[in-house]
């Protein structure tokens, strides 16, 4: 059957890192232990409450700070937090010539990511020149269900108006690319764009 949607997680794919920072780097840089940012901004604060809407975000923030007090001390969490909101969010390039080449071919194009509420709103104010490229822009936050659940993939299909098996989609975490094809796209693992772009020539999108 001829796809007509690819649907693509918004970090680590087209972002270039998982929030958009690098991470790695600027854990080096400030000489802190390998995943202390990922630990006190998502694992140990409230941003899988936040991301389905179960708490505000002011309550998120609050218990970043306070896992990043308890990680670092009040001074290193200070100089850490303001580091990382300055920090750079790059768009992965190669993808997002990818995504304007699907749209020139005629496929409807949108983004499932499970974020904070406001996804929309941070991309006008952030990433402008995205939105005239994507159909459909469903995050997690703005709806309360986040991947895997099978609802947030139902949800953006009917915004674009498509049945699963003519759809595509990817994401750098595996189990939920698995999980849309459980509903029945072709769901695929993203590790890079050579890797993708092959799997859409696997099913006979010229990308």
């Amino acid at each position: 059957m001829t796809i007509k949607a690819v649907f693509f997680d918004f970090g680590g794919v087209l972002l270039q890192f998982m929030d958009g920072i690098d991470h790695k780097a600027l854990e080096e840089r400030l000489n802190l232990e390998p995943r202390t940012l990922f630990n006190f901004l998502y694992r140990d604060s409230r941003y899988r409450d936040f991301q389905i809407g179960a708490c505000t975000e002011a309550e998120w923030r609050d218990s970043i700070r306070t896992a990043a007090v308890a990680s670092l001390g009040e001074d290193r969490a200070h100089e850490t937090l303001a580091a990382y909101e300055k920090s750079e969010r790059p768009l992965n390039p190669d993808m997002m010539a990818l995504v304007a080449r699907l749209r020139t071919a005629g496929y409807l194009t949108g983004i499932i990511s499970n974020t904070i509420p406001g996804l929309m709103d941070r991309l006008k104010a952030d990433k402008p020149e995205m939105l005239p490229l994507f159909d459909v822009f469903v995050g997690s936050g703005d709806i309360q269900i986040a991947k895997p659940d099978a609802g947030i993939f139902h949800h953006a299909l009917g915004e674009a108006g498509v049945e699963p098996e003519v759809s595509v989609f990817t994401d750098d975490v595996k189990a939920y690319a698995e999980a849309a094809s459980v509903i029945g796209m072709h769901g695929f693992h993203f590790t890079g764009y050579d890797q993708f772009a092959a799997d859409l020539r696997s099913i006979g999108v010229d990308a």
